[in-house]
């Protein structure tokens, strides 16, 4: 453990091992510990509907009338409940809310993207209205909880998710981020963004998760659970709070485990790998990237010095690629959007491309509807192919769920309605974040189709909301504008 750099300019104080930092996401592994442990005590049960346990509790859905009585907590925790990332009231960009509870309540407002239980898609409310129902449970605050059911077992003296006991520490790391000369201080985001700790309190923790469940030799976590939490039963990366990566090192294959996290001048990464004896964990006050970025190499190098060099777990021939045939391929041609990029694809000489960031990738097939695609890792990412359903197009999920794509337009696409009222909505919109203008949207007419910058908006089932391609609500009823939630500033 070291620390390295200050807290803040002004104060130049330096970083020590137990000065405290805001680990963001990387808080949603330590909830969802949190809830195994009250799982164990027998508090909640993850496959109840959580109607169980706030049964006065409603979300929007186009899907079906009502979602709510489907949700579980495993679905909360596994991102599988079709939530939306951001909350009207407490969110990354507009964090002033009354309280958490004000907070939670406002999610009843929101919209789901996709039918509940169907996708893996990446939402911050979920894991709060998981931490409001534990709250209810147990009877207890949600930061009472995780002091006393996890904290103080672990001996993590410097750990809190309280916002009034953080802002009064002295060792406090504060938050730094480009464009804004102040960042707020105060998260709404309890229990999936909440937590503040150290260096020191976050290898105890790592210990916690290498021993599966034990500290000191006593059972914090039952192996069992510790193994649900693990398990990746619904699919795909993302467990219970854990994010896996699939490694191969010499003849060894390995499964390095955790969390990142990044927001309010914050950055942090979280990993273990139990089958290796290693964890690493960074703390950053500056914007996520650097932490993102940072110890990959350091890890790569220990963990060659133990089992060998880095191999790709499967090659493309062992896999056996096949050719499909043409009009398979053509299903494929158009722009396909994730959370945090654009694909274009199209077809050169027979072979389908996928093309991001200005560069163009063969990808090959696996079957009629498996792509094939190697990444800059060496590593094959597949995605399976799920034809357009209803108001729903055509969609391919990963295994590694961040970089799902979602069909947005294509050369073969039809002429949309059209509607004259629309016109009403086009021009440019502000995001701002705290205050600070940090995104320039545009509304345009395109082919008989709205688009908010280039991402269709494909259904408008009453008038004035509008969902794009990946289920996101853009909303223009009443006086105020939404897109995700987040207010738009009209321009012109």
């Amino acid at each position: 453990m070291e620390g390295f750099g200050v807290t803040d300019r002004p104060s130049g104080r330096p970083v020590q091992v137990d000065t405290i930092f805001s680990i963001q996401s990387t808080s949603k592994n330590l909830t969802a510990a949190a809830m195994l442990i009250a799982v164990q005590a027998g508090i909640v049960d993850l496959d109840e509907p959580i109607t169980s346990y706030v049964p006065d509790f409603v979300v929007r859905s186009r899907f079906e009338s009502a979602p709510q009585k489907r949700i579980t907590l495993r679905l909360l925790l596994s991102h599988r409940a079709g939530f939306t990332h951001e909350a009207p009231v407490g969110n990354n960009y507009d964090p002033a809310f009354p309280n958490f509870e004000n907070h939670v309540i406002s999610i009843r407002e929101t919209w789901l993207r996709y039918p509940v239980g169907e996708r893996y898609r990446y939402s911050n409310l979920g894991y709060d209205l998981a931490g409001y129902i534990l709250q209810v449970r147990s009877g207890m605050p949600f930061a009472e909880f995780l002091r006393t059911k996890l904290f103080e077992p672990l001996g993590m003296a410097d750990s809190t998710v309280a916002p009034e006991i953080y802002e009064s520490r002295q060792n406090r790391a504060v938050g730094h981020d480009v464009g804004h000369p102040a960042v707020p201080l105060r998260t709404p985001l309890i229990a999936s963004g909440g937590v503040y700790t150290s260096a020191r309190d976050m290898a105890a923790y790592a210990l916690f998760h290498l021993n599966r469940g034990k500290s000191g030799g006593r059972v914090v976590l039952r192996a069992d659970l510790w193994e649900q939490m693990h398990g990746f039963a619904l699919g795909g990366d993302y467990g219970l709070g854990v994010i896996r990566t699939e490694l191969r090192y010499g003849e060894t294959p390995l499964r390095l485990l955790g969390h990142k996290g990044g927001g309010f001048g914050f950055g942090s990464v979280f990993c273990y790998c139990p089958e290796s004896g290693l964890a690493w964990a960074a703390l950053f006050n500056r914007p996520a990237d650097a932490a993102y970025g940072f110890g990959r190499n350091l890890i790569d190098a220990a963990l060659i010095r133990r089992h060998g060099a880095r191999r790709p777990r499967l090659t493309l021939e062992d896999l056996a690629p096949i050719q499909p045939t043409p009009s398979q391929l053509e299903r494929f041609v158009g722009n396909w959007i994730s959370r945090n990029a654009t694909v274009a694809m199209q077809i050169q000489n027979g072979v389908l491309q996928f093309g991001e960031d200005r560069a163009l990738t063969s990808v090959q097939f696996g079957c009629p509807d498996e792509v094939l695609r190697v990444g800059a890792d060496g590593e094959i990412r597949i995605y399976r192919y799920f034809a357009a359903r209803g108001s729903e197009p055509a969609h391919l999920e990963c295994s590694e769920g961040e970089i799902s794509l979602d069909y947005d337009d294509g050369p073969h696409d039809s002429t949309g309605p059209g509607n004259a009222a629309w016109t009403r909505f086009v021009g440019r919109y502000h995001l701002r974040q705290w205050g600070v203008r940090v995104q320039t949207v545009s509304i345009e007419r395109r082919n008989g189709w709205l688009y908010l910058d280039n991402i269709r908006l494909v259904i408008e089932p009453e008038p004035g909301l509008f969902f794009t391609c990946d289920g996101e609500a853009v909303d223009f009823r009443g006086g105020q504008a939404t897109w995700k939630n987040l207010r738009l500033e009209r321009v012109d």
